[in-house]
């Protein structure tokens, strides 16, 4: 049996974007084991909210596109769970520095475990955030560290059910051709897996996880499928490719006004996946989770229910 050397009372685990949909799914199931814990995060709004939910953390709230915070957020680190926020600008350079960090503080003998989470098939360079990610994980491989690389598909939660079941007559904006299929992981899936890499350690060292969990599903036959289960029929709206790039940088950035390398970042991604989708297999993620990954159609129902019980 192999064994591993995680410390759970003393080796401090720093994850980034802790307050984000990742750290969601794997906050939760590391703050039971890990009693040191450093939250990293950007805003005031998520430093509080981090601050009461895990009150024995330390929580740092930081701008992890300044050059110098990774060292401050490495200080006396043992492992590091690093996600990036989403189509940031100059995203690659972010990795960049952490990986430098680490590389300092691995030299003074504390650092172990470098987990990246980066994204389903980063070799598909025509869209921008592939491309930086690619970047981060050959410099993460020629780094000399101990780590593991963990490339989630897209997320289940994007599908928008609450609206769904608010609305009396629901309409979903398709963003792309919903009939072009992808892979899908749910959030609750990849904590799962971010858990389990991080309390067995050196079985994962220097592996790489494409991690779907069910699919490949278009978002036609995911209408289909929620129109069923809620009892409305959900009318299918394709965005203009306009409309779609001002939708989604509202979502992400809550403005039009993005920096330029971002608008690029989403103006690529809308177009690949209009045409090509994001699609790969789930043996990994079931043999790594030790069961069947989630369902969409289990994950829509255990969403369901619980957007009826907050309800009430």
């Amino acid at each position: 049996m192999e064994t591993s050397s995680v410390d759970h009372q003393n080796d401090l685990l720093v994850i980034t974007c802790a307050s984000g949909k990742q750290g969601s799914g794997l906050v939760p199931r590391v703050a039971k084991d890990w009693r040191r814990l450093r939250l990293v995060c950007h805003s005031t709004k998520s430093e509080e909210w981090l601050k009461r939910e895990y009150p024995r953390a330390e929580v740092i709230r930081t701008d992890l596109s300044l050059p110098k915070e990774p060292e401050r957020i490495l200080k006396d680190a043992t492992v590091i769970y690093h996600v990036e926020p989403p189509f940031a600008h100059r995203q690659n350079v972010m990795g960049f520095n952490m990986i430098d960090a680490a590389r300092k503080v691995a030299k003074e003998g504390t650092f172990k475990h470098f987990v990246y989470a980066s994204v389903l098939n980063p070799q598909l360079r025509k869209m921008i955030h592939h491309d930086q990610r690619l970047q981060v994980e050959e410099y993460l491989m020629e780094s000399e560290l101990n780590y593991t690389i963990l490339q989630p598909t897209h997320f289940m939660f994007l599908f928008p059910v609450a609206p769904m079941l608010a609305q009396e007559n629901p309409v979903y904006k398709a963003n792309w051709n919903a009939n072009i299929p992808f892979s899908f992981i749910a959030l609750s899936d990849l904590g799962e897996v971010g858990a389990k890499v991080l309390n067995e350690r050196e079985k994962h060292y220097t592996a790489q996880y494409p991690l779907c969990g069910d699919g490949p599903l278009n978002y036609q036959r995911i209408c289909d499928m929620v129109s069923q289960e809620i009892g409305k029929k959900i009318e299918l709206r394709q965005l203009t490719y306009e409309e779609s790039v001002q939708a989604f940088l509202m979502r992400i950035f809550g403005t039009l006004d993005a920096d330029a390398e971002s608008i690029d970042a989403v103006e690529r991604i809308l177009l690949y996946y209009n045409r090509h989708g994001l699609i790969g297999s789930s043996n990994v993620c079931e043999w790594l989770l030790g069961r069947k990954p989630t369902n969409w159609l289990d994950w829509m129902r255990a969403e369901i229910q619980q957007i009826k019980q907050q309800a009430h």
